[in-house]
């Protein structure tokens, strides 16, 4: 198997039959839905004046007025079929509307599926990472989906104060070191720090220059430091994705990472409180 056991955490399958209560975090306000600022493609009703798919929020055939006025209306809005699918799978599928499964089948692919299936096809393994502290610094998490040959393997860690930043580091350095051997690899970020960073050559300059910047250290040069090896021990290519907007493993790999800063009891993020005790000492 191509995965190494390194930082790893099995996450149980969500129930496929659930019933959702009157405030779950799945039905969303009218408020939400007008905020993103990216379209969402689809909305499902599964309790509203007329449960069903539809391809619009408002007009004469949007989802809007099928649960304006109406009492626990139970709906939400997707980017990709993938998105609803999933959603969809926690219902026990007796008492959704009639055939809407079928009609979430019949959608088509997204797009960002259909080039992961063609690198899959390829040989290469996709990993996706997202990683976040809250507040910024505070509490934080870091998510991995490793995915080879339709195999998928999920990793997960967490520290009692760290920053964003690093947990997106922390995130792309597990995925790489669980590899057992040299491997071609798609590392998928929403991270545009990392990805510009090693995509155009900027952590290798730093590295070059001794991680120096007006005289300090540069911030994260612990975890740089350990990522840049694992780059040229693998043949990695960094691709930015835009986190919430529907890929479902960046979504899980955000999941994970939430679930990990929630934790109690989290460790010392050695790289990054050791820091910030120092610089105390020496003001």
């Amino acid at each position: 198997m191509l995965f190494g056991v390194a930082v790893s955490t099995t996450v149980k399958e969500i129930a496929s039959a659930i019933k959702l209560p009157r405030k779950d975090k799945a039905s969303i306000t009218h408020k939400k839905l007008m905020s993103k600022k990216k379209k969402k493609s689809y909305y499902i009703i599964v309790k509203g004046h007329r449960p069903g798919l539809y391809t619009s929020w408002f007009g004469d055939d949007g989802a809007a007025d099928q649960v304006k006025g109406y009492p626990d209306a139970v709906y939400k809005g997707f980017y990709t079929k993938e998105e609803a699918s999933a959603w969809l799978s926690k219902f026990n599928p007796e008492k959704l509307p009639k055939d809407l499964l079928k009609l979430v089948e019949k959608l088509p692919v997204s797009k960002d599926t259909k080039n992961l299936q063609e690198l899959i096809t390829e040989g290469k393994v996709i990993i996706h990472t997202d990683g976040g502290a809250n507040p910024n610094p505070g509490p934080g998490g870091y998510g991995v989906v490793l995915n080879y040959k339709g195999s998928k393997k999920e990793l997960s860690g967490g520290f009692r104060l760290t920053t964003n930043n690093r947990m997106e580091l922390l995130a792309c350095i597990a995925g790489l070191d669980s590899l057992k051997e040299k491997s071609d690899v798609v590392l998928f970020s929403d991270s545009q720090y990392i990805v510009n960073a090693v995509q155009k050559g900027w952590a290798k300059k730093w590295r070059k220059n001794g991680w120096m910047k007006e005289g300090e250290k540069r911030s994260n040069h612990d975890l740089w430091a350990k990522l840049l090896p694992l780059c040229e021990k693998h043949d990695v290519t960094f691709k930015w994705v835009k986190g919430h907007a529907g890929n479902m493993d960046n979504e899980r790999c955000d999941q994970l990472a939430s679930k990990m800063a929630k934790k109690k009891d989290l460790p010392i993020d050695n790289g990054y409180e050791n820091i910030k005790t120092i610089q105390k000492q020496l003001l």
